[in-house]
């Protein structure tokens, strides 16, 4: 564009006298010089006063004409500066640009709050994106090279200074520290860490420096994901900011277009002034993008990515919610929760069992150990010919016996009888010589918080909340689904069966899916809303097939991403009906003459500033417990569709209890 060069050249020029290289603050100067001097010679006859302040009123012109022609020539659209240029315009030919530079700054001083609340916020979210725009200290050749974090490579050793973060995902191979990962997982408590451990970009190294070999290339890490993401978040507009935005160019045209009506009909510059400046479109343009953006913040703060507002906007209409077991509701760490003896000593069946799965290393292998260690079983037998049957089970020979340990399918695949035992869990059936001599009933670990998730979930307007989960035995799922109180529950779910499992809901209405990003990432994707629990594990992953991704491992956080959906809806619906309302009244006003173009642009201002405030309740929380707080809460209760997620709702769900002990 060849005009783009011009406009180039006068920003740089306006940002060269810019305080805080902030044009729009500069606005607000450029016309609050004028206010005053005009003032000053409408109280006091002072003309020279008038002729100094007419300059600054032009510049202050100018500006607004500027901003307006970029987006015009630029962007193909109109915005709000057209009805402050038309109405400074218009009262300087009326012969009462007093009254166009106290519009001017009434209305710039509006929006020069409302950006700078908004740009707060947009700072706090932005703090993380800064931290992945570090660098590193990488040894190459025997040099310590800083580095941009975006260039450091796969297998480089990064050196880690105590009290520095770590920037890049990689492992410990030398020193040890204790290492915080609140701002990754939540975990308030830091976590000691040695040679071999696995440390995540964006945590913090607390006690002794650390070299870490980096295990994928800075840019790919968790943090220079997260950041991008976060980046990319802000920009995305949902449906909704889409429509507001149309709504808002039509709204300045028909604005315009009515003045000059009025205008016509009445010959009066002081009522087509007094339409213009009441008017308020950024109360249409703010509504969504500051509930979007407070909101955003505000899960971030939590640990909670969201890519956009629009799936939390959709959290509101879900009727379904999927969970994944594994990793979700559960820690993914297989524990021993009962030994059920048939005709063999337990210490005997245990070390039986031990000396067997010593051979090997997987979590089950793992959890039978450590029991039969914690049962006081210190002596291991010799094992012969000990094979792994991939998903069945494992067969051994020890002390001239032959040993079969698996599930109740292994078993009776080999034609052994198996009595009928009740228990709740995952069996693990172990024969010898063919005949059956005990249970090793296993189960993953529950977290005491998920009791009776599900009635929480329905307080927040879930219909019905189903878990579904790879586990084989309809014993785990049921357990686990009575824990949470699920509506119901489905077991030896594929990756496909649980996409299809959404689609089969989503004929009744929109489904929310939430997994832990990797085996479940079809069903994720296929979902209205998917939800990634533990994201840090698979930031790359997670962010590709999920709506929104939450960092640590707390199933909980379900319910935080719920109750500020259903508010941040319900204060957008605030926004909307506070500007078509005020836009109405005052145009309404303006037209019989009952406001002036000061006062219009008084108004302007405050409609303003009322929807960023409202706006910024979703983060800033201590607005609503100042003195105007109760004006908030009046105004939930009267837009509110349902009194979904209200904190007394979620008081009346059961109470959470930690798990009995076994």
């Amino acid at each position: 564009m060849p005009y783009k060069y011009y406009f180039d050249k006068i920003d740089a020029e306006l940002l060269k006298i810019s305080p805080r290289g902030d044009i729009m603050l500069l606005r607000v100067i450029a016309a609050v010089i004028p206010v005053v001097m005009f003032g000053l010679d409408a109280l006091y006859d002072l003309p020279v006063l008038f002729w100094l302040g007419m300059p600054f009123y032009l510049v202050c012109l100018g500006i607004y004409l500027e901003a307006l022609l970029k987006t015009i020539l630029f962007m193909h659209k109109v915005s709000a500066e057209l009805l402050i240029v038309l109405v400074m315009t218009v009262t300087l030919i009326d012969g009462a640009p007093l009254s166009g530079a106290m519009v001017a700054w009434f209305i710039g001083l509006g929006l020069y709050i409302s950006f700078t609340i908004i740009r707060k916020n947009r700072e706090k979210i932005e703090s993380l994106i800064q931290e992945g725009k570090k660098t590193a200290q990488v040894l190459r050749d025997d040099n310590v090279e800083e580095i941009p974090i975006n260039r450091v490579r796969q297998h480089d050793v990064v050196l880690i200074p105590k009290g520095a973060m770590v920037p890049v995902d990689g492992i410990i191979i030398e020193g040890n520290s204790a290492i915080d990962e609140s701002t990754i997982t939540g975990e308030p408590f830091p976590v000691y860490k040695a040679i071999g451990a696995e440390v995540t970009s964006g945590t913090l190294n607390l006690t002794g420096p650390l070299q870490v070999k980096a295990d994928k290339n800075g840019d790919d890490s968790f943090l220079s994901v997260i950041t991008q993401e976060i980046e990319n978040s802000l920009l995305n507009k949902s449906a909704l900011q889409k429509r507001a935005d149309t709504t808002v160019q039509i709204l300045l045209l028909s604005v315009t277009a009515y003045s000059f009506l009025l205008l016509f009909i009445t010959g009066s510059l002081h009522l087509m002034a007094t339409a213009l400046a009441v008017v308020c479109p950024c109360a249409w343009a703010l509504a969504t993008p500051t509930a979007f953006a407070a909101n955003i913040g505000r899960l971030a703060r939590s640990n909670i990515l969201a890519r956009g507002g629009e799936p939390l906007e959709s959290m509101q209409d879900i009727k379904t919610l999927i969970l994944d077991k594994t990793g979700t509701v559960t820690l993914a760490e297989p524990e021993v929760s009962r030994i059920i003896e048939i005709g063999m000593p337990r210490q005997q069946l245990l070390q039986l069992a031990a000396s067997i799965e010593s051979r090997f290393d997987h979590p089950i292998a793992r959890a039978i150990i450590n029991f039969s260690k914690a049962q006081g079983v210190t002596q291991l037998l010799p094992v012969e010919q000990a094979e792994d049957l991939p998903g069945r089970g494992i067969q051994a020979r020890v002390e001239q016996q032959d040993i079969l340990i698996g599930s109740a399918e292994t078993l009776s695949y080999q034609d052994i009888e198996l009595p009928a035992i009740e228990y709740a869990g995952r069996a693990i059936w172990l024969a010898v010589d063919r005949e059956v001599k005990g249970v090793i009933v296993i189960r993953d670990i529950m977290l005491s918080e998920m009791q009776g998730l599900a009635d929480t979930i329905h307080a927040c307007g879930i219909e019905k909340v189903i878990l579904a989960t790879g586990d084989n035995e309809e014993q785990e799922a049921k357990r686990v689904a009575d824990f949470i109180n699920a509506d119901e529950y489905y077991f030896n779910c594929t990756p496909e069966y649980k996409t299809e499992l959404v689609k089969k809901y989503q004929i009744q209405g929109k489904v929310a899916m939430v997994g832990d990003g990797v085996n479940d990432a079809p069903a994720l994707a296929a979902a209205n809303v998917g939800i990634a629990i533990g994201g840090h594990k698979n930031v790359n992953l997670a962010i590709v097939s999920s709506d929104v991704v939450i960092l640590g491992n707390d199933a909980q956080d379900l319910v935080t991403i719920l109750r500020l959906s259903h508010k941040m809806g319900g204060i957008i619906r605030q926004n909307y009906l506070w500007a078509v309302s005020f836009n109405s009244i005052g145009l309404a006003m303006a037209t019989f003459g009952l406001l002036n173009p000061i006062l219009a642009a008084l108004l302007h201002h405050v409609s303003s500033v009322f929807v960023v405030v409202n706006a910024g309740r979703l983060y800033f929380t201590g607005i609503e417990q100042s003195i105007i707080g109760p004006v908030f809460e009046k105004m939930d209760q009267m837009v509110s569709r349902e009194q979904h997620c209200q904190p007394e709702l979620l008081a009346a769900a059961p109470e959470i209890v930690a798990e009995p002990e076994r």
